[in-house]
């Protein structure tokens, strides 16, 4: 397991790196404001509002709430804390809400940077792309040291950026393993299109699995809470139900219905401690209703 939970930075996690790459970027077009979107429980809309927060940027954190999904996420309470300014909207309403905030900005003296690109969420795929093109070089490092060499990589696939950078940078090195993205949430077309997208112009097969979603973004099943419960039992790791653990429970289905047992496997832990504590809230609020054996 590569343990990108553990980066130094707020949680850790796999935006540690893409938010990185996207202040560099900022930097380079003279952008003065970060604005960054994602849903209530979003890993980088927290990571943002920290990382400019720690640099004396100014942040504004677009939140998708859509009915039935959690409102108050500890990422979100994060988010909060450092500062950022918060707008909502919904997701079929994206372009436009992200149009009116940086126009509002602009009309404020600001150059605002969304980190998506355009409106249309389209032009810094590059910045992206970077961030996991270096992680996939300390991978081959990591192999080249020890003369290892891994048959797949597993990981959670939501925006497509850090699959995007890891098939961009197993291009530009050569690699030969199977780099699979669990889907979180989108369908086999859609989160393939997105992994090219990041990816860049390449020939190669783009390897997204849908069939483990659980019905779609924060839903999940008992296997991905036996998995969550056996690695911290086991190993003492925290997995979340929205991407790592089901990313993980994904892993494990897929190997048992396609592997041949002889697989040389890495999985990227691409962060998400504070969803693992609403996991642990939701829980709790489970057995004081009730369905559980006991209070917590």
């Amino acid at each position: 397991m590569k343990r990108d939970d553990l980066l130094g930075f707020s949680f850790g996690g796999n935006k540690c790196r893409i938010g990185m790459a996207f202040l560099e970027d900022m930097e380079k077009q003279g952008g003065n404001f970060m604005v960054s979107y994602g849903s209530s429980g979003s890993n980088l809309n927290r990571t943002m509002a920290a990382l400019c927060k720690s640099k004396n940027i100014p942040c504004l954190i677009m939140v998708a709430e859509e009915e039935g999904e959690e409102a108050c996420t500890f990422n979100r309470q994060i988010a909060k804390s450092a500062g950022a300014e918060q707008v909502v909207c919904k997701k079929t309403n994206v372009a436009d809400a992200v149009g009116q905030v940086l126009e509002e900005l602009r009309g404020r003296g600001y150059k605002p940077y969304y980190l998506y690109g355009n409106e249309q969420g389209r032009g810094n795929e590059a910045a992206a792309r970077e961030a996991y093109i270096r992680a996939y070089r300390e991978i081959a490092g990591w192999e080249k040291d020890r003369g290892v060499e891994f048959t797949h990589i597993f990981h959670a696939s939501g925006t497509g950026m850090t699959q995007g950078g890891l098939v961009a940078g197993k291009r530009q090195a050569g690699g030969r393993e199977e780099i699979i993205g669990i889907s979180v949430a989108r369908d086999a077309q859609r989160g393939t299109d997105a992994v090219r997208r990041y990816a860049g112009d390449g020939p190669e097969e783009i390897r997204f699995e849908a069939d483990y979603r659980c019905g779609g973004y924060g839903l999940y099943d008992s296997f991905v809470e036996e998995i969550i419960e056996q690695m911290m039992n086991s190993h003492g790791i925290a997995l979340d139900p929205t991407y790592t653990g089901k990313a993980y429970a994904g892993m494990e289905r897929w190997l048992k219905r396609y592997g041949t047992g002889r697989e040389r496997v890495l999985f990227i832990h691409t962060g998400g401690m504070p969803l693992y504590f609403d996991y642990l809230n939701r829980k709790r609020a489970e057995y004081a209703k009730g369905k559980g054996t006991q209070a917590i």
